[in-house]
């Protein structure tokens, strides 16, 4: 018989090893993904710590996962790691995309409108992430236009742009461009979904109201708290819009600790970030995702100098490259 070289025995017999651990039920596609997880962790230097925290998920959990020791089916767990990865391969060629529960509840807006082909409507403080998760909806879902609505909108003016992107008409009068839109939309798997929706006027919402009841498609509006103010009230101005909304969750006051976790993270990538750092920044952002990563994230990255990462750095950058007043209870000396 043929000898097998050393090396390749060695590989062939780890490799056996390596499927004898795996439970009934883990399938081979969850396998697979396991593999190519351990393969990114190595090949892009995080820690399994790091990956977690990226991912949203225990850190126990995908150890367990990993290691074929979780007591149930691991794919939910690993299509939010395999997700995660994904995300953080195309950030390294644009703005990275972290999950968070503002981004998931974004997505899950403009899903139920498009199935049920009614209003969504969402809501939340200002810097909370809702224009970013609903701009990348719009950038990867086909048949879905995004209209940034302003105070200076007239009904006429927000047809005239709903027609000039959906349907590629800059003439005609404004019932001829209503008429089209109905005709291009009508019965398609089409989403409109207005941002800055606190801002349009009783006309604008009444014109989406008919655009979305003719034409049989779903509508997001997404705003500040001051939208939901406008059109909950039962039986007033805007009650065809409440009784057509078929997805309206609570407003947004602010992204959660571990989104904040996994929005540091993506931004120092590999690097471990102390937890302790992670919870001094997500108290000085007090809930927001803007404040978080244009703001103190920044801040600190260009306040650090190669300097260690402690929650005393994070106050000095805070204090010195922001103007937020010093955490009460924390250490008042500059690091």
């Amino acid at each position: 018989m043929k000898d097998i070289p050393k090396g390749t025995q060695q590989q062939k017999t780890a490799q056996n090893a390596n499927t004898s651990i795996w439970p009934d039920h883990y399938t081979e596609e969850d396998i697979g993904c396991i593999n190519r997880i351990n393969d990114w962790v190595e090949g892009n230097g995080y820690t399994k710590a790091a990956l977690a925290r990226l991912s949203r998920v225990s850190q126990a959990a995908l150890s367990q996962v990993l290691s074929g020791k979780y007591a149930v089916s691991p794919k939910p767990l690993l299509v939010k790691v395999a997700s995660a990865l994904d995300n953080a391969d195309l950030g390294q060629s644009m703005t990275p995309v972290v999950e968070t529960s503002v981004f998931r509840l974004a997505y899950l807006a403009c899903q139920m409108a498009r199935k049920y082909r009614n209003f969504a409507v969402l809501t939340g403080y200002v810097g909370t992430g809702k224009t970013f998760a609903l701009k990348h909806y719009a950038k990867t879902h086909p048949n879905t236009t995004l209209i940034e609505a302003n105070p200076c909108m007239t009904p006429q003016s927000l047809i005239k742009q709903m027609a000039r992107i959906i349907a590629g008409l800059e003439k005609g009068s404004i019932a001829d461009k209503f008429d089209e839109l109905v005709s291009t939309l009508k019965d398609t798997d089409s989403l409109i979904i207005i941002d800055e929706a606190e801002t349009l006027t009783p006309n604008q919402l009444h014109t989406i109201r008919r655009l979305r009841d003719v034409a049989n498609i779903g509508v997001v509006l997404s705003g500040t708290e001051h939208l939901s103010g406008l059109i909950r009230p039962a039986h007033g101005q805007f009650d065809q819009i409440r009784s057509r909304a078929g997805f309206w969750p609570e407003t947004i006051h602010g992204i959660k600790a571990d989104d904040a976790a996994a929005l540091t993270q993506s931004a120092f990538g590999a690097e471990e970030v102390p937890e302790e750092v992670i919870d001094r920044l997500f108290a000085y952002s007090k809930g927001s995702a803007r404040m978080l990563v244009e703001g103190l994230i920044v801040a600190l990255k260009e306040f650090r100098r190669d300097r260690p990462l402690t929650p005393e750095l994070v106050d000095a950058a805070a204090e010195q490259g922001l103007c937020l007043s010093r955490i009460r209870g924390q250490r008042t000396d500059d690091r």
